[in-house]
């Protein structure tokens, strides 16, 4: 249909009223059925969010629950455990819905989990269907006590490990002065090859009186000293260096080619254990 004019008033336009009322009933459908599927939507999550609080929170929680239940009755069944619970759980929220088969099967399966911990730990123990109270651990004096002495025992060893680095550490310092006492030596000079000897050594000490008797094995691995009861001591090179105490590098002119001593190790460090030093009239080992 054309649009026409009123006489005397402006053009008017003709519109189709039953086309437009179809259209507005078909979106009024569309709006409904979209709220609807928003209400089913939220009325899931407000189920998961219940269900959840079923559960009453994670396995450490339920296990405290489980726990104080169990410590209370002494001995009980994982049923009874299981329906005390569910009961209690009804009590404290009379005014949600009541539970679902489902937040039952939950509540089991957490009260199940919950005692298989507490076994795991032999807080408690089964026989069968019967479950009973065995306590929770302590620590007796007698673990104390042991505890004690294996703290002591450990420091001690620290204590003695300590030490030990500490020689390690004056070893490679006394070979370090060593070398540039060493070095000093041939600048000035006053190095003179037959009176060196190398690393490592073993020095035998004794009074001028004494009368030594020495047995040397043809393969020189084996050295027997006989002293006739005179006193001596034994001292290697790291208890040598040790004594000289070379832990500043002295000057070349306060050098003395007599008491040159040469390593034979390139790197100027000891592999060795601590100083080693004995005495015959102590008769101790340092």
């Amino acid at each position: 249909m054309s649009s026409g004019g009123v006489p005397g008033g402006a053009p008017t336009k003709i519109i189709n009223v039953g086309a437009s009322c179809q259209s507005n009933h078909g979106m009024n459908h569309t709006a409904s059925h979209q709220e609807n599927a928003c209400n089913a939507v939220v009325e899931r999550a407000a189920k998961k969010k219940r269900e959840s609080r079923i559960i009453g929170g994670g396995l450490r929680q339920f296990s405290v629950i489980v726990c104080q239940k169990l410590q209370s009755k002494v001995r009980t069944t994982y049923n009874q455990v299981a329906d005390e619970i569910i009961a209690d759980f009804a009590g404290t929220h009379s005014d949600t819905v009541v539970p679902l088969e489902s937040d039952e099967k939950n509540i089991r399966r957490r009260v199940y989990d919950a005692l298989n911990v507490l076994m795991a730990m032999d807080i408690i123990a089964r026989d069968k269907k019967e479950i009973w109270w065995k306590g929770l651990p302590e620590t007796n004096m007698k673990d104390l006590e042991e505890l004690k002495a294996l703290r002591a025992e450990m420091m001690n060893r620290i204590g003695k490990k300590v030490a030990y680095m500490k020689d390690i550490e004056e070893q490679i310092v006394g070979l370090q002065n060593l070398m540039a006492r060493n070095r000093q030596l041939l600048e000035c000079g006053s190095a003179s090859p037959e009176g060196r000897f190398s690393l490592p050594f073993l020095l035998v000490q004794t009074t001028p009186q004494a009368t030594v008797e020495i047995e040397i094995s043809e393969d020189m691995q084996l050295v027997h000293f006989d002293f006739n009861s005179s006193p001596f001591s034994l001292h290697d090179d790291a208890s040598v260096l040790k004594m000289m105490r070379y832990n500043q590098q002295p000057e070349c002119r306060d050098v003395s080619p007599s008491s040159f001593m040469q390593s034979s190790s390139s790197s100027g460090t000891s592999q060795g254990p601590k100083p080693f030093h004995w005495n015959s009239e102590t008769h101790s080992l340092r």
